[in-house]
């Protein structure tokens, strides 16, 4: 019976979780997809750009000097994209759906092989409610997260060689499994929570002592060796050099070290939380969504009472109760890296955070509605499964309509930035990206010239919000002044962009806009000094190179204004424009043999927009 069921049940949950983000297939590309994919401009050089993604950080291509992040596997994955079908969504989007469903299956495998043939049901079910589970969302439908689908299915798939390894003592299977491994770190580096848990596994299913499962494990510092290194190599260091901000992290703002833990144990409290509620979910827990506490909160100590009881029930069920120590230690191992107790990361919480943590979730519910049923045994009976599968149904009903409505949410930025900021308006962070939704997605689209400039206006009044929560907001300063620069406000404009580098000496973007402000003002030398200052924090601005150039132009730096717009041209190669200025400038220098080539290029360029 089972040669028969078993790959209609893979079947099942393949198609199940591919259907269920189904909807996703025609979505663009939202939130951090532009920095590593769609405004990247080492990625959008297809197969090319591999070699320079392999030896630079994870946002190099989008200008960013500084980072912390080094995941070349999931770029050259973008690259591959790319290079296939440039600038189409879709095709990324069916990506992750593939991945995900891939994943699926692969989680009932390894599922099935650790716990034994005998708990068939508690594997499927376990599968079938991670399938559906809707905090899952922000990872299946943002493309940028294959990062995580990607890291988990080569951690499982070292895993499963692992125990296979055990087994038949093959060395084989042994390199298959570090080999799986290492692919896992250069997909995302929190794989090295791993680390504990093959240990763990060992020590609980293959009943291995603790020595012998530690012994064992040792090899796979082996491939941890090889990204940390490669890591360091690339970014100069092991944690590398870019300094967290308080808009993205409140932590980062605590005035002391105690502060800051009762904060973070508050925190907490949303990873079971978000797992057993997932009603209301959210792309950004930024400031003033969460905020700091004290320990004269009493959710820090509930969050506290909460960890020590699950840590004491780990201990008692260790023996006796291996799936419920398995699913206790695992859940914690798979959150210890993003509760900014032991390293102070990007964000105070996130949900795709809780994407591998969240099996650990799945497997436990399931136990338990078995276990009620008495069912956690061999099963062979359907009509013994009858009553469980209609609660499991009915979970899975209410996951996949809650899945698939929030998947709607993420079709494209503006979308998803005026659906959650009903739910965040308190957010510094919420309030900037719809007023930036306002801006691009929908005034600058707009053909009517009355209602561009109400979304103007409106987007500038959530500008006034976001600055109002976070009064240093660069980043909002920046776009208010080129929100009040389009309504032909100028005195404004350069107000906020000064403002906006005077939060942020750094911020390329407002140095630039501030540039072409005074450059259309005649204010060639302090337009100058403008583009000098933006190419300074980010020397790939390709709009601060183009307009800076012109300004070299301007001034009768013909010769040198031809570098700066030839480098425009390297980073942005379909954008007529910049290929119009080498071509004037040339005639500027009376070479018009030189200038030939470039204008017909522009020529050609616009014919083919």
């Amino acid at each position: 019976m089972k040669s028969k069921l078993l790959p209609k049940l893979y079947l099942f949950l393949g198609i199940l979780s591919f259907l269920v983000y189904s909807n996703t297939l025609n979505h663009d590309y939202v939130l951090d997809d532009f920095s590593v994919i769609k405004d990247n401009f080492v990625v959008k050089q297809g197969l090319e750009g591999i070699p320079t993604i392999f030896k630079t950080h994870y946002r190099y291509g989008y200008g960013y000097q500084t980072a912390t992040l080094y995941r070349p596997l999931s770029l050259s994955l973008f690259a591959l994209q790319w290079e296939l079908a440039p600038d189409q969504a879709s095709l990324a989007h069916l990506t992750n759906l593939i991945a995900y469903a891939l994943l699926v299956c692969l989680i009932f495998f390894f599922l099935n092989k650790l716990f034994g043939k005998e708990k068939l049901w508690l594997s499927f079910f376990s599968a079938f409610l991670f399938a559906l589970h809707p905090i899952h969302t922000e990872v299946v439908a943002n493309i940028k997260s294959i990062d995580e689908i990607m890291a988990f299915a080569f951690c499982l798939l070292s895993l499963i060689y692992l125990l296979t390894y055990v087994e038949s003592k093959h060395k084989k299977e042994l390199f298959f499994s570090l080999s799986f491994f290492a692919i896992a770190f250069f997909f995302k580096e929190s794989t090295i929570a791993f680390l504990a848990v093959v240990p763990l596994t060992l020590i609980l299913f293959r009943d291995f002592p603790p020595i012998k499962a530690i012994k064992t494990s040792l090899p796979f510092l082996l491939p941890t060796a090889i990204y940390l290194i490669s890591r360091r190599i690339v970014l100069g260091s092991f944690g590398g050099n870019k300094a967290i901000a308080v808009i993205d992290n409140v932590l980062v703002g605590a005035p002391n070290a105690a502060i800051k833990l009762a904060s973070a144990l508050k925190i907490m409290l949303l990873h079971p939380y978000k797992l057993l509620f997932p009603k209301t979910l959210m792309n950004d827990y930024s400031l003033n969504v969460t905020q700091l506490s004290s320990w004269s909160d009493p959710l820090v100590w509930l969050s506290l009472l909460f960890y020590a009881t699950l840590i004491i029930i780990l201990f008692k069920t260790w023996k006796h109760h291996k799936i419920i120590a398995f699913c206790i230690a695992f859940f914690l191992i798979n959150t210890a890296l993003y509760t900014n107790i032991f390293i102070t990361i990007g964000t105070p919480f996130g949900e795709r955070l809780l994407f591998i943590a969240s099996l650990a979730f799945c497997i436990l519910l399931a136990y338990a509605i078995l276990g009620f049923f008495k069912l956690n045994q061999h099963v062979t009976s359907f009509k013994k499964l009858s009553k469980p599968m209609v609660l499991f149904a009915l979970i899975g009903v209410v996951y996949a309509f809650k899945t698939i409505d929030r998947n709607q949410a993420w079709k494209d930025n503006f979308t998803l930035y005026a659906t959650d900021v009903k739910n965040c308006s308190e957010s510094a962070r919420c309030q900037y990206y719809y007023g930036l939704g306002l801006m691009k997605e929908k005034a600058l689209k707009s053909k009517n010239e009355k209602k561009r400039t109400e979304l103007i206006q409106e987007a500038i009044k959530a500008f006034d919000r976001a600055v109002s929560i976070y009064p240093t907001y660069s980043d909002a300063y920046g776009q208010r002044g080129l929100a009040y620069y389009r309504m032909g406000n100028y005195e404004a404009a350069l107000y906020d962009y000064k403002q906006a580098v005077k939060h942020l000496s750094g911020n390329a973007n407002a140095w630039s806009n501030m540039g072409t402000l005074l450059f259309e003002q005649g204010r060639y030398q302090e337009a100058k000094q403008a583009f000098e200052k933006a190419l300074q924090a980010n020397p790939n601005h390709v709009d601060a190179l183009a307009n800076y150039g012109s300004t070299l132009g301007t001034l009768g730096e013909f010769n040198t204004a031809i570098t700066y717009f030839k480098r425009a041209i390297a980073l942005k190669p379909d954008e007529p424009s910049y290929y119009q200025m080498v071509g004037m400038t040339y005639q500027n220098l009376n070479k018009p043999t030189l200038a030939q080539p470039y204008l017909k290029k522009a020529n050609a360029l616009r014919q083919n927009q």
